[in-house]
């Protein structure tokens, strides 16, 4: 099939993709794809958990095809270079030199840093340093980039001792720092508090004003309904033109009762300070904290402020250093990387994992998978499962045990909106028998729509 080659006009980026298989793959994951990027645009890329964008994502930086035998048919162009792929040549992408004009923020974001730096400065000045930047303009960059992005504070911290949503924003900046026109970022604002969205926001701003494009890769565009230069939508492996994104905001509103007054107390924290070993200072000091049963409770505040903490300490995880705490009823944890949480070879493994065939727990699996919709995904790995099935197996690892306290720490990362609205049934369903749920989380609207109340921690 003759295809029109990429114009080397204007655009910084271009795609013009035929087909794109996995290695042994029954069905393609992307067909027909005409993309063009221009210097300092914004292009906005949504679409549900499982419909290729971060394969999509994964062709524009060079890093797909991996495989000889995956299939890529098409043509890819990068700041003049032209690379074209057919069924007769797949030519190997330098990635090294790719690299150098876009960039990929993977989903999960701690794939992107080295793991090999002892601090967040080098992490920072690890792309510099490979390109052999004297050491003194390496330093001004990376305090210059941190001091924007307020990231100054971390620059001596280890990069493991960071949350969630600081780790995203440190592989943000690390991505960001080397300058390649152009920054592929697959759900850059997962994880991220009210103030890191907005530095975020602020840093695409600035980059775009130097001329850098954007290509956001996320479950929903309504964020950046009002600054992205082109909507698109991939479902069915193809790109679909949203020609107004404002006029396709979708709203979603939950109704839920207060529980009774007089439910028996299930957690009481008072004046509790937590620590972990060898830290300067406490994580979290004076907490004060109840839940009752029938209650869903949202933990609110910054990254860092120790929302994950308190979830870790109510799950047994971490013992006060002052202060009381109780706990009545076993507790589960939702943690907040999946990755932490999955380790065997099918769904089914995975959720059945420590649980006696003969005990009544093991026939609540069946129902937890269709519950969670998981039932088609039973003997499926887990790593090859969507992003929004694989944070629900980890639920399902949890909730099969049916804990007394759910622990949600930022339980809609990766979730799709059906995954949302899956999660939101799984949250009812524990309040209505008469357990309790503490949640955190930066997505305001979900915490709303499913909490009763809302502790806000201090920094």
């Amino acid at each position: 099939m003759d295809r029109k080659l990429i114009p080397q006009g204007t655009a910084v980026l271009g795609l013009d993709l035929h087909i794109f298989s996995y290695l042994d793959a029954p069905e393609p994951v992307l067909r027909d794809i005409q993309l063009e990027v221009q210097p300092g645009s914004l292009t906005v890329i949504s679409g549900h958990s499982g419909s290729g964008k971060s394969t999509l994502g994964a062709i524009l930086a060079g890093l797909l095809p991996r495989h000889s035998m995956d299939q890529l048919a098409g043509a890819l162009s990068v700041d003049g270079s032209l690379v074209e792929f057919s069924d007769s040549s797949s030519p190997r992408i330098d990635i090294a030199r790719w690299s150098q004009h876009v960039g990929l923020l993977p989903q999960d974001a701690r794939h992107y840093l080295s793991g090999i730096r002892g601090t967040v400065a080098e992490e920072l000045a690890f792309s510099l340093e490979n390109a052999g930047m004297p050491r003194e303009q390496m330093h001004q960059k990376v305090t210059a980039l941190a001091q924007r992005l307020r990231l100054d504070h971390l620059l001596q911290r280890h990069p493991d001792q960071l949350s969630g949503g600081q780790e995203r924003l440190v592989a943000l900046a690390a991505l960001a720092i080397s300058e390649p026109e152009v920054l592929v970022l697959d759900e850059p604002l997962a994880g991220l508090d009210q103030q890191a969205t907005a530095l975020v926001s602020e840093l695409i701003s600035l980059l775009r004003a130097q001329g850098t494009a954007l290509v956001i890769l996320a479950g929903t565009h309504h964020f950046w309904a009002q600054e992205a230069d082109a909507f698109w939508l991939l479902d069915q492996g193809t790109l679909q033109c949203i020609p107004d994104a404002a006029q396709h905001q979708i709203r979603t509103e939950t109704q839920h009762q207060h529980p009774a007054e007089g439910a028996p107390l299930m957690l009481n924290m008072e004046s509790v300070r937590l620590c972990y070993p060898g830290a300067s200072g406490p994580a979290v000091q004076d907490l004060d904290l109840q839940i009752r049963s029938g209650e869903c409770l949202g933990l609110a505040g910054p990254n860092g402020s120790g929302k994950t903490t308190v979830l870790k300490a109510i799950a047994g995880l971490l013992q006060p250093v002052a202060g009381t705490m109780s706990v009545a009823g076993s507790t589960g944890l939702l943690l907040q990387n999946s990755s932490d949480q999955l380790f065997e070879r099918t769904v089914l493994r995975e959720v059945s994992f420590g649980i006696p065939k003969k005990s009544s727990l093991h026939q609540r699996i069946p129902e937890v998978l269709v519950q969670l919709g998981l039932d088609s995904y039973a003997h499926t790995h887990p790593y090859e499962l969507p992003a929004s099935a694989r944070r629900l197996t980890a639920l399902a690892t949890v909730l099969v045990r049916e804990p007394e306290i759910l622990l949600l720490d930022e339980p809609t990362e990766a979730l799709d909106e059906a995954g949302e609205a899956t999660l939101k049934e799984a949250i009812a369903a524990v309040v209505s028998r008469g357990g309790a749920v503490i949640l955190s989380t930066h997505d305001g609207k979900f915490m709303h729509s499913v909490a009763h109340r809302v502790h806000h921690m201090n920094q």
